[in-house]
């Protein structure tokens, strides 16, 4: 699958370009929002129905796996179904799970880095981690949408990633990877 993934620096521009994605089709599980705590999702959450992962939740999620020295990501499903996260979305390969919001819990076990790990399993390349990574931590905003298979014939690009990248771009994104 291919992402094209966007930063927000407010919740208004993020909230915007989530009513766009799917005003224009894209639903609920085809998106993954990540913010730096739960009040700066709150609100997103509240206005698009969209699960939002805090990445404070996201980093406890890898650190009590890394304290029970769980390293098989099968096991780190019933520590990440605490409350305040949902296992649903584009990354837990179709299955669903109870909860309020979920990334890929499984992705903070493959690396030291827990985030590092989430925005590589996203589709971000290794250049572009540490920029998504500082936007988070300066309160910005990761909106991901899943494009399937994006094939461009060198022209316009009419594909889902190229119809997502406009969104973004429309919707005030800071940079769109």
């Amino acid at each position: 699958m291919s992402y094209k993934i966007a930063i927000f620096d407010t919740q208004n521009d993020a909230i915007r370009a989530i009513q766009a994605l799917e005003q224009a089709g894209f639903v609920k599980t085809d998106l993954t929002v990540i913010a730096k705590n739960r009040e700066d999702t709150r609100r997103i959450e509240n206005e698009t129905d969209v699960d939002a992962d805090e990445l404070q939740d996201l980093t406890d999620t890898r650190l009590a796996a890394d304290q029970h020295g769980l390293d098989d990501p099968r096991v780190v499903v019933p520590i990440a179904a605490s409350p305040g996260l949902t296992m649903t979305g584009p990354f837990t390969g179709g299955m669903a799970y109870p909860g309020n919001s979920f990334v890929a819990a499984a992705a903070f076990l493959d690396d030291d880095d827990s985030m590092d790990s989430a925005l590589h399993d996203l589709g971000v390349p290794g250049g572009d981690v540490e920029a998504c990574r500082e936007a988070i931590a300066r309160g910005g905003i990761i909106v991901a949408a899943e494009t399937g298979s994006d094939a461009s014939n060198g022209g316009p690009d009419m594909t889902r990633g190229g119809e997502a990248e406009a969104l973004f771009r429309s919707t005030g994104a800071t940079r769109i990877l």
